[in-house]
């Protein structure tokens, strides 16, 4: 296919890859529709690239391989590379093995297709996109544009966008005259061919090379036109070839036996390639038009003829449950969909994990087997955020266990439904099963279930704050531990509650105890093991103040989350983010992060913190009659009946009131009695001193230490004079929190105050940096993708003036790419 058209992502790739030459790392995104020609501008790319070019593809498999596209690049980059894929490493063993390699050279890294990535590869190319600046690396990364904004492409391409030097080409579809270009000497109308192809530069030169037929109707019909003169040695070779989405590689089409001629021959269509001593389909919309034109009943034979190749070659698992379950061939779909859901879930791909168990549960019928296969299947479900599907799939394995008398297995899935059920925000459900757990497995022989559940348990005391039964409970499932030999996945379980005890006593070696188990998660490759104890720190060093520390620990909570593919820990600790940036009064950030996650799933206890941060920007910055946010949190309170966590609620339900001057039924609950949370004390104060509502509140109150400006000015509210209702004006209007800054312009005026401040303007506020109009229409143009040299030709100005202008609204934003003001002034409707 010749290249036209495309001048101007041809440029963007060949400076981006002189950058990586020089040691400058990017990454450059090129979207397209399928056929756009996202591969014949890659290609063309490469031949001229100043650097070496590393092609990885990523499989339209049933379910993909995990890591595919290293794979296929792990013997350029080096043996360390290769044995840790082939070896028992970490996911993020492999990836930190996968950056030494490519930090030694320049080199440009292709992943072609990510629509079709495994969620491990996801994370692959989110990692190395963090680290861009530091490699000399320039990172190609090219997707079909149909991407869900909500899937996991989609959160994966938010981050890659707003990279440092990253750069999106989105292919355009040819013009009439690019058509005609293409069609120069052929007899056919441009007009009516591009008016059926839409300007598909794949569907326009399917028919532009047969242009002494008729006009086909379809690419597929352009494509088979293309086999049918091949001798039916080679049809029948191209049709075994089309089974197989991930390519064929050279070992595998020795095995085959397809001959090198019939391979020649296939390449000489157009349809395959060439990749190493394999072959590859050129278009996945060829593949796909060769196989559905496949005769009836011929593609079982086929996907068989692939198995055997496979298994004589040692193929990976993953691949050959893709092929049993095409078959279908029940006996190996049992055999290759266990063992690829296991080796998913160790590399991370959780996704992936669930989608092998689901498929060999639709053909097990051996109840113990089927039991086993919903145990992990629950585990995965979970871990991907399916707390629902997760609880009916262990209660069905419950249900059969029972059935085979599996007395221990019974109380396990007790201990796992009830773990279920903390994360669903449901209290008593949750101690319901740990309660039968514990009843069960007591007086049963299986030590090492009754240790998981006794963990279970302490990690519950530990999060309603009975700090003595955690203790209690913890300590003899580490004992249990220590009886089995010191069974270290045990040990981490067990130490969970122990160290969030800790913390919530005061004993700050609990933050320590919780890395260590970390730590163990890691090694062990188990996710949750390593996840579990990160979501808990993260939120202890939040609440308890340690902020700073806080930073740290929330950013490498959710990079061990991003990278093994737990979302449900990864919505937990984006909320606690949430809360962390509202206490630092970094309301923006906050808000983005609150609706992140309730836009992410439906994890329940996730959703706690972003209704909190959510409510209360709604109460400070518009005083909203009816706030939906706030009511939601006290029904999850409620729900969760957690005394640590309804102290927070209440505080949220008494601030609300005081700014709304309207007393909170809700404040006089029972269940709130008692309780001597810190920041209720303040707001219980703040409410009797306004004569809203008198709530009791044991203790004294005791102002909040190293305050942000929100905090500053409601000490400044409380001490009252003058002087400090004027200073608390002033930082209130800053934050744009007008309904508190109306209450402390009303106090003013009793006072007398003869000149009370207005407030800033609505302009003012929407342009909080203080741009000129030359600034904000270069901003717009950084929020469309444009180069400094692209704003110069559009605004007719020097490049050295639009690099001045690009670092003063930097400087302005306190931001430090492009990227983030970018994303800063889509915030502010620029």
């Amino acid at each position: 296919m010749r290249l036209l058209e495309r001048e101007h992502p041809s440029e963007v790739l060949a400076d981006r890859a002189r950058r990586a030459a020089a040691g400058r790392g990017s990454v450059v995104l090129v979207a397209g529709e399928a056929g756009i020609g996202k591969t014949v501008l890659l290609r063309a790319f490469a031949d001229t690239a100043p650097v070496p070019v590393l092609w990885g593809m990523c499989d339209s498999l049933s379910t993909p391989r995990p890591l595919g596209p290293l794979r296929d690049v792990a013997a350029a980059l080096g043996p360390d590379v290769t044995a840790a894929l082939a070896g028992a490493a970490a996911q993020h063993e492999i990836f930190t093995i996968a950056l030494e390699a490519l930090r030694a050279r320049p080199r440009v890294l292709v992943v072609e297709d990510l629509h079709w990535g495994d969620g491990a590869t996801l994370d692959l190319v989110r990692f190395l996109a963090r680290r861009i600046t530091s490699l000399p690396l320039l990172l190609v990364v090219s997707y079909r544009d149909a991407v869900d904004a909500n899937g996991p492409l989609g959160a994966v391409l938010g981050d890659l966008v707003s990279a440092t030097d990253a750069r999106r080409l989105q292919l355009a579809p040819l013009s009439r005259a690019a058509v005609a270009r293409l069609l120069d000497g052929h007899g056919l109308d441009p007009a009516d061919v591009h008016r059926r192809t839409s300007g598909n530069p794949f569907f326009v030169s399917q028919i532009a090379e047969q242009p002494g037929s008729s006009l086909p109707e379809s690419v597929r019909d352009a494509v088979l036109g293309r086999v049918a003169p091949l001798p039916p040695e080679a049809r029948r070779a191209l049709e075994l070839l089309s089974c197989a989405p991930e390519g064929v590689a050279g070992e595998l089409l020795a095995a085959l036996d397809v001959p090198a001629a019939t391979v020649e021959a296939l390449a000489a269509t157009g349809l395959l390639e060439r990749a190493g001593r394999g072959v590859t389909f050129r278009h996945e919309i060829a593949r796909s038009a060769v196989q559905e034109a496949i005769p009836p009943g011929s593609e079982t034979v086929l996907h068989l003829r692939m198995i055997d190749a496979l298994e004589a070659v040692g193929g990976d698992v993953s691949v050959l449950a893709h092929h049993a379950a095409a078959v279908p061939d029940v006996a190996r779909i049992l055999r290759y969909a266990p063992a690829a859901g296991a080796e998913a879930s160790r590399s991370g791909a959780h996704r992936e994990a669930v989608a092998f168990h689901e498929l060999a549960l639709r053909h097990v019928e051996a109840p113990d087997v089927q039991a086993t296969l919903l145990e992990l299947l629950s585990r995965e479900l979970y871990l991907t955020d399916r707390l629902d599907d997760a609880v009916d799939a262990r209660t069905r394995a419950l249900a059969l266990r029972a059935e085979l008398a599996d007395t221990a297995a019974v109380g396990a899935a007790h201990t796992a439904i009830s773990g279920f059920a903390w994360y669903a925000a449901d209290r008593a459900e949750a101690e319901q099963h740990d309660e039968a757990a514990l009843g069960i497995l007591s007086g049963g022989d299986d030590p090492r279930a009754l240790g998981l559940a006794l963990a279970n348990h302490a990690f519950l005391a530990a999060q309603r704050g009975d700090l003595a039964e955690a203790r209690g409970t913890g300590s003899r499932a580490l004992a249990i531990a220590d009886e089995l030999g010191g069974d270290p996945v045990l040990r981490g379980f067990a130490s969970i509650g122990l160290a969030v005890a800790r913390l919530l006593d005061g004993d700050l070696g609990g933050r320590a105890e919780l890395l260590a188990i970390r730590d163990l998660g890691l090694r062990h490759r188990d996710d949750d093991l390593a996840t579990t104890p990160m979501s808990n720190l993260c939120h202890m060093d939040v609440e308890q103040g340690r902020l700073a520390a806080a930073e740290d620990v929330v950013a490498d909570a959710l990079r061990i989350s991003e990278e093994r593919d737990t979302p449900i820990c990864s919505m937990w600790q984006l909320g606690v983010r949430a809360r962390l940036r509202l206490l630092q009064d970094r309301w923006d950030e906050a808000e983005r992060d609150a609706r992140a996650v309730l836009a992410a799933g439906e994890f329940p206890l996730g959703r706690l913190w972003p209704h909190l941060v959510l409510g209360l920007l709604a109460a400070r910055r518009e005083a909203p009659e009816e706030n939906a946010h706030v009511d939601e949190l006290w029904r999850l309170a409620q729900r969760l009946d957690n005394p640590v966590k309804y102290g927070t609620v209440a505080a949220v339900l008494a601030e609300q009131a005081w700014i709304l001057r309207r007393p909170d039924p809700r404040l006089h609950d029972p269940r709130l009695t008692g309780l001597a949370d810190p920041g209720l004390r303040r707001w219980a104060h703040r409410l009797g001193s306004a004569g809203v509502q008198r709530i009791e509140v044991p203790g004294g109150v005791v102002p909040v230490p190293d305050p942000g400006p929100y905090e500053r000015a409601l000490q400044l509210w409380d001490e009252g004079s003058t002087e400090a209702l004027l200073g608390a004006f002033a930082l209130l209007d800053e934050l744009s929190a007008q309904p508190v800054a109306r209450i402390v312009r009303a106090r003013l005026r009793e006072l007398g105050v003869a000149a009370v401040p207005r407030g800033r303007s609505s302009a003012t506020r929407a342009n909080p940096g203080g741009l000129t109009d030359r600034q904000l229409d270069v901003l717009a143009l950084l929020v469309e993708g444009m180069s400094n040299s692209e704003i110069a030709a559009h605004l007719v100005i020097s490049p050295r003036t639009a690099d001045h202008h690009v670092s003063a609204i930097l400087a302005k934003l306190q931001v430090r790419s492009r990227g983030e003001a970018a994303a800063l002034a889509r915030r502010l409707g620029v």
